[in-house]
């Protein structure tokens, strides 16, 4: 891979694009038409920069690099420093934020055919919550990863409080107050880290980080537990997934597409700088598949107890996260690429059925499975769709759930852990359940009359069925043709696993 060795020019507009569409966005407010013009410009020009940007870094500033056998290689030209403040654009950088903003695309879209007022300031919020996952899946160093972090929380309360619901307002209010503390983690485990070997940088940390001294040793799972504890509330894993649900139950279905966006790049980029920082120490490994275990446990089984598709979904978007964070736990190569690849997977499919609670709103009558049912007469193709994302979701081929599942039980098994494979084959079978029951009964159940002056609610959009095809054509895709997406996450994970101080 030919990596620049200069500032990359495309990594600014990842972060630029979004804060400029979003202040453009709130000074429309309520124009429509030049409302939807900004927001399918700014989607598509991420697209594309993302698309044809090269490999490289970013800098802001910095110190003399670190050897590895000691001292600096400090030296007057450019290629002499290794700098601190430091973004990075590779391969998993380039699916991870193309998958993005594509669904940012389908996101706004829908938005825009779907909201009546104050839809400027509503989507200005979307690209912000874009923007903050693009920071933290490029960043290298804790000081903008602090900051990432910090940002996509607040925006996360943004969005929820747009439904204007009383569920919604508060679900906002907790997440806000418990979600400080993971930008509070990550800024103690910043000042030990920084304490201890003196540099911000995460590669220059990991280089310059004393594993074999003793006295260091405490300092060092202080660290470790911060940032696990970062982890944590940023992804919504066990025990904190009753905030993660609340959020993702409260949203509109259509931004929860985002936020989930959002919480797996982030389990990914906090996952990742977690293993290649102490991934050597005793327990480490343990302590993050334990977390993953509880998490896509609990996940599964509270979702088979709900009565609302909208939670169903929000509990199972939970119990999937701790399916990435396992591949990435075992912290060999084929569980970092089970891990990444469950990732991209898990964002689509759950897009396909989000998209499909979404379509059910348009009928006037809530998700509620003991309330809504024969909405198959009336919208054959959505529950097609919906239909197919929870065949996706379950694990069962040609579908791309299947290929990053069974990469994760091969990598459990070679790990030695069949356990680990046992918890995974559970949680595709109890993924099954959950969802066709819903299913079953929003869909497929006969209807029953409506009573006299009961909504009956609008056509669904054409908008949301186009999306729906694309996000279906790539989920098959993916099922088919794995390697279209292994091949851009083999390096990264090759990286972790063998050069842990390359980013």
């Amino acid at each position: 891979m030919n990596e620049s060795i200069s500032n990359l020019w495309s990594i600014p507009l990842f972060i630029i694009i979004p804060i400029l569409a979003a202040i453009l966005l709130n000074v429309l407010y309520s124009r429509k038409r030049a409302i939807s013009v900004t927001a399918v410009v700014s989607s598509l020009a991420l697209i594309v920069v993302s698309v044809l940007s090269p490999f490289g870094f970013h800098w802001f500033t910095g110190q003399p690099a670190v050897l590895p056998t000691g001292g600096y290689t400090y030296r007057a030209d450019l290629l002499g420093w290794n700098l601190a403040l430091e973004y990075y654009y590779g391969p998993l950088q380039q699916i991870a934020i193309f998958l993005a903003s594509v669904l940012l695309l389908f996101v706004v879209l829908i938005a825009i055919n779907s909201l009546k007022k104050n839809t400027g300031t509503y989507i200005s919020l979307l690209f912000l919550t874009f923007m903050s996952a693009a920071i933290v899946i490029m960043v290298n160093d804790f000081y903008h990863l602090w900051i990432g972090v910090e940002i996509g929380s607040l925006i996360v309360a943004g969005v929820v409080l747009a439904t204007g619901e009383a569920v919604s307002q508060k679900a906002a209010l907790k997440y806000t107050f418990f979600s400080a503390l993971s930008g509070a983690g990550l800024a103690i485990a910043l000042a030990l880290i920084l304490g201890v070997t003196g540099y911000a940088n995460i590669s220059d940390a990991i280089i310059a980080m004393p594993l074999n001294d003793a006295s260091l040793a405490s300092v060092l799972y202080v660290a470790f537990g911060f940032t696990v504890l970062s982890w944590i509330y940023a992804g919504g894993l066990a025990p904190i997934h009753p905030l993660k649900a609340d959020v993702y139950g409260s949203a509109f279905p259509h931004a929860t597409i985002l936020l989930q966006t959002q919480s797996k790049l982030m389990l990914v980029a906090i996952g990742l700088v977690i293993l290649r920082l102490f991934g050597t120490l005793p327990f480490a490994k343990e302590v993050m598949l334990s977390v993953s275990v509880l998490t896509m446990m609990i996940g599964v089984v509270m979702a088979m107890l709900q009565t609302d598709f909208r939670w169903t979904l929000a509990y199972l978007i939970v119990s999937h996260s701790g399916l990435v964070t396992l591949g990435i736990s075992l912290g060999t190569v084929q569980g970092i690429i089970g891990g990444l690849f469950q990732a991209v997977n898990d964002v689509v499919y759950m897009s396909v059925l989000l998209l499909a609670c979404e379509g059910i709103y348009y009928f006037g009558r809530g998700t509620s499975i003991k309330t809504v049912s024969g909405i198959a007469k009336r919208a054959p193709w959505l529950a097609v769709a919906a239909i197919i994302g929870a065949f996706a979701a379950s694990g069962v081929p040609p579908f791309n759930g299947f290929q990053s599942e069974i990469i994760l039980i091969q990598a459990s098994l070679n790990y030695g852990m069949p356990e680990l494979a046992i918890v995974v084959l559970m949680v595709s079978v109890t993924t099954f359940i959950a969802l066709f029951k819903g299913i079953y009964n929003i869909f497929l159940r006969p209807d029953d009359a409506p009573q006299a002056g009961e909504k009956q609610g609008m056509p669904v959009p054409r908008m949301l069925y186009v999306c729906l095809a694309a996000l279906i054509f790539i989920t098959i895709l993916f099922g088919v043709y794995p390697q279209l997406a292994i091949n851009f996450l083999n390096e990264a994970a090759l990286k972790v696993v063998y050069i842990p101080w390359v980013p």
